[in-house]
């Protein structure tokens, strides 16, 4: 990854974390430190280029020296691991200029002299790795300098997922740097129609179609603590599985599975469905609110299939039902509702969402196999009528309609968000909120795009269960339907190893079919080292959601800390890592000190009443069935339950962010100048190894050697306690 080494005359500047220059005076034995602002990376843009196999990569910095000097530099960038270079070339503001390309045995060897000669571990992270090297002269004082690199490389196939992965990292200065302009766009070509492409480490944009897609992602003042993945999968068949495991040490592993339905379908492809759209019309939806869910409501007849029934209600004071039965979607019977909508639906009255239910579940077809969905839009609280949520959702309940889908919208926030998130998800639906200063149309129309077309209705995934492998833990616990364009991604773990089948079943126009996939879980696999976090976000969703919804609960209070510790995420329950218990992780009757989470614990009781934090009051988001701190929990939870990428709290307190560092599979916190690895922390009931090692001592370049993987967390510090396989590793500045 990309780092830049700067000399002036007889001095040496490493950009890293903690920039310094240490002078080499002629005739002196005694090093002086005089201390430099880092080089910074003030913009940075990559576009890449994927067809059939083959990414062409051309990424373009600007640098900025901030310090009053001019300076010499070489200019370093390592490669992802296994990247196999073709051609490269590089230029600076605008010439090219020559370059070198180190394999990984020159590489390593220089990155270990800088170490010894900076005393700064940062480069560590990067052993192993080819890299480009490169002098850069004059670097002028206070001035900028462009540098643009492109190479080309072949990327590797496995379980029928193309990776390509961009070192990120490498263009910061370490793990707590940031980029101030930063964009990615990738566009990829396939020889076949292109099943899913997905990051789970990054929030991209994707423009998929047919063979073609275009991947986009840019932000301001990114994170360069984790490089950028692109999963990409192509096939033939009418859904896809693609299969990412993660397995260290024995360990129980982790896994990702995508079910990807095929983007191009013809029409008797799509399963036809039953839908009925239940509106609020209460007085509190009057002006622009009504006008938008008219329109919206509009569109979502637009995108009927030919083959599907509707139906619409509206609600006040009373419920009215547009027909007595389903009607089928002909271009005829569209336009009337376009009118009916037009002329006779206004904003009036009270809101009795029990009758609208009621009316809704009444006309649905018995022993129907096609999916019966119902989308209800409101902006209040039930006021007319039946108002108890326990008595609405238990009407429902007693519909018993296996093949019902309801999908809630909440307008605003001065609705019972509760009940509106039950309703959706007891009912294989999902819910979503529109605030007052959204607009409604386009945010039920991106919706109504996504489930217009089923591929594959009632899902079913049979996982393998032997004496040889053991599947558990898989979220979400509720298989939704697949629909045309939308991927569904499962996390969950394994234990034992060996190649199985995995069976999905499914109805598709009134008929079960099963889809079989051979799949291989391994004994050791930890590049892909994303999945476990991954996995953990989306289960402390799913057990937020079940406090929330159904009353908190010790067990599972417990476990969503113990999650959140391990793997660094911010709940409720940990808002901003307020802890309740001190860690007594105990290595050889020793234990790591209480103050690695006491710290943390006094940080996150600084930023408790900070009104712009999503959880501000854990108590309060998670008990108030209304409000504006109520929808924000719903819809923070929602995106943990659906993270396909690393899920981050954007309002998470900047000190809080300073005391946390995640890096791979492993997640970091820092007390009293030392960074301790919360795996030791969550294995305190075992008795292991303690091994002490001076920081730069021969046994620590030997440690190295020895665990080659290990070299990313030795990067992150000179004080670090680190476990790793069975050990716990004290590494100390002597």
């Amino acid at each position: 990854m990309k780092n830049i080494i700067f000399t002036t005359l007889a001095f040496v500047l490493m950009v890293s974390t903690h920039a310094r220059i240490i002078p080499n005076i002629p005739n002196s034995t005694t090093p002086t430190s005089i201390a430099l602002l880092p080089i910074k990376a003030k913009k940075h843009h990559v576009n890449v280029n994927i067809k059939n196999g083959v990414a062409v990569t051309s990424l373009e910095t600007e640098y900025y020296n901030p310090n009053n000097r001019l300076l010499e530099g070489t200019y370093l960038f390592a490669l992802p691991k296994g990247a196999s270079v073709a051609n490269f070339s590089l230029w600076i503001d605008g010439k090219e200029m020559p370059a070198e390309l180190l394999d990984a045995k020159k590489a390593e060897d220089l990155y270990v002299s800088i170490v010894r000669k900076m005393i700064d571990p940062a480069l560590l992270e990067f052993v192993g790795r080819e890299t480009f090297k490169m002098r850069i002269f004059p670097f002028p004082a206070n001035g900028t300098r462009k540098i643009k690199l492109t190479y080309q490389q072949v990327l590797t196939v496995d379980n029928n997922l193309t990776r390509y992965e961009y070192p990120l990292t490498a263009v910061g200065s370490g793990h707590d740097d940031t980029i101030g302009d930063f964009s990615c766009t990738v566009k990829i070509a396939s020889q076949h129609s292109l099943k899913s492409v997905f990051s789970p480490t990054h929030d991209v944009k994707i423009e998929q179609q047919g063979k073609n897609a275009s991947v986009t992602f840019s932000k301001n003042h990114v994170n360069t603590d984790r490089d950028f993945v692109l999963y990409t999968s192509d096939s033939n068949k009418r859904v896809d599985l693609s299969f990412i495991p993660f397995a260290k040490n024995n360990e129980k592993g982790h896994f990702l599975a995508m079910l990807s339905p095929k983007t191009e379908l013809d029409a008797s492809e799509i399963n036809p469905k039953d839908i009925v759209y239940v509106l609020d019309t209460s007085g509190s939806m009057v002006g622009d609110k009504m006008d938008q869910a008219k329109k919206a409501l509009q569109y979502c007849l637009h995108q009927l299939n030919e083959k599907d029934n509707f139906n619409i209600v509206s609600f006040s004071t009373e419920a009215n039902l547009y027909k007595d039965k389903l009607v089928n979607a002909s271009k005829q019977n569209v336009k009337k509702a376009l009118g009916y909508i037009e002329e006779e639906i206004f904003a009036r009255g009270g809101t009795n969402l029990e009758e609208a239910l009621h009316y809704a579940l009444d006309i649905a077809p018995k022993n129907s196999t096609r999916p019966y969905m119902i989308i209800l839009l409101t902006d209040g609280k039930p006021t007319i009528g039946v108002t108890n949520p326990e008595q609405i959702i238990k009407k429902v309940q007693k519909a018993s309609l296996k093949n019902l889908r309801l999908f809630s919208f909440g307008i605003g926030d001065q609705l019972n968000a509760k009940l509106l998130d039950r309703l959706a998800e007891e009912n294989k639906g999902t819910r979503e909120y529109v605030s007052a200063k959204e607009d409604i149309e386009i945010k039920i129309s991106s919706f109504v795009d996504k489930v217009s077309s089923p591929v594959l209705s009632n899902v079913k995934v049979k996982f393998p269960s032997s004496e040889e492998i053991r599947i558990t833990e898989v979220y979400p616990r509720e298989i939704p339907d697949l629909f045309k364009g939308s991927p569904l991604t499962l996390l969950g773990r394994f234990s034992g190893k060996g190649d199985q089948v995995i069976k999905v079943t499914g109805m598709v126009n009134g008929k079960e079919q099963e889809f079989v996939y051979e799949v291989s879980f391994p004994e050791q696999n930890i590049e892909n080292e994303h999945v476990p976090r991954l996995w953990a976000v989306r289960k402390v969703g799913f057990l937020l959601d079940q406090i929330r919804l159904h009353g908190e609960n010790d067990e599972l209070k417990k476990e969503v800390v113990r999650l959140a510790k391990k793997f660094g995420i911010v709940t409720p329950y940990t808002s901003y890592l307020v802890v309740e218990d001190d860690p007594q992780p105990v290595a050889n009757n020793r234990p790591v000190p209480p103050s690695v989470w006491d710290e943390v614990r006094r940080q996150g009781a600084g930023s408790a009443n900070n009104e712009d934090d999503d959880f501000s009051s854990a108590e309060e988001a998670m008990d108030t069935e209304s409000g504006e701190s109520a929808v924000t929990a719903s819809k923070e939870i929602q995106k943990m339950k659906k993270a396909d990428s690393i899920y981050e709290n954007k309002k998470t307190n900047t000190q809080i962010q300073n005391k946390i560092r995640k890096v791979g599979f492993k997640t970091f916190y820092l007390s009293s100048g030392t960074w301790y690895d919360s795996e030791a922390m969550s294995k305190k009931s075992q008795k292991l190894t303690v091994e002490k090692i001076t920081y730069l001592s021969d046994a620590y370049f030997a440690l190295l050697k020895k665990h080659p993987k290990m070299a990313k967390y030795l990067a992150i510090a000179k004080n670090l306690s680190l476990e790793w396989e069975g050990t716990i590793y004290e590494i100390r500045v002597k």
